[in-house]
């Protein structure tokens, strides 16, 4: 079980890290990269065949990726034999998703919580009792330094709901 004291923990604790090279997320489904993660524990992936398995186009496959990658979970490289791009665990990724579900889902919160758009929007849900909508999003966004113009964040807000949704979700009820 994880607890609402379990998170407050890490809450209090997190060290805000600087913002990726790796385009900011559009990813909504938690979810999917946890899964994708589960799949690289046995072997590294390439693009192709990642959107085969989640039966995916292209650009969705780029987004769960760069999504991992943003998190420091996931490496990309292109393979010198077959020239193809493919992706496995970063050594991070790999130590992390080894340990006990309780840990690891800690330790993946923790990961999101490290940067400031995720940690803000928690501080709010953690204030207020609810996720914030949509447009509150927006202006946590934009008080983040993100790079990022307006138009763009108003798409990359629904992954921010979506993956402080996860977190909620995965709260047991005390």
């Amino acid at each position: 079980m994880i607890t609402h004291e379990d998170v407050s923990e890490i809450f209090k604790s997190i060290n805000i890290v600087a913002e990726s090279d790796t385009p900011f997320l559009q990813a909504n489904k938690f979810e999917i990269i946890i899964d994708l993660l589960t799949l690289l524990l046995d072997k590294e992936l390439t693009r192709e065949e990642i959107t085969a398995n989640y039966q995916f186009d292209e650009r969705q496959t780029s987004y769960y990726t760069d999504a991992a990658r943003y998190l420091g979970l996931m490496d990309k490289y292109v393979d010198p034999n077959t020239r193809e791009i493919t992706f496995r665990l970063s050594d991070e990724g790999s130590y992390l998703l080894k340990k006990r579900y309780k840990i690891k889902i800690l330790s993946l919160i923790e990961k999101i919580l490290q940067h400031q758009v995720f940690y803000k929007t928690f501080e709010f849900t953690l204030s207020n009792g609810f996720i914030p909508d949509i447009n509150e999003i927006h202006q946590i966004m934009q008080s983040c330094s993100l790079n990022i113009n307006i138009t763009t964040i108003k798409r990359r807000s629904s992954t921010v709901r979506g993956w402080i949704g996860w977190i909620v979700n995965m709260l047991s009820e005390e």
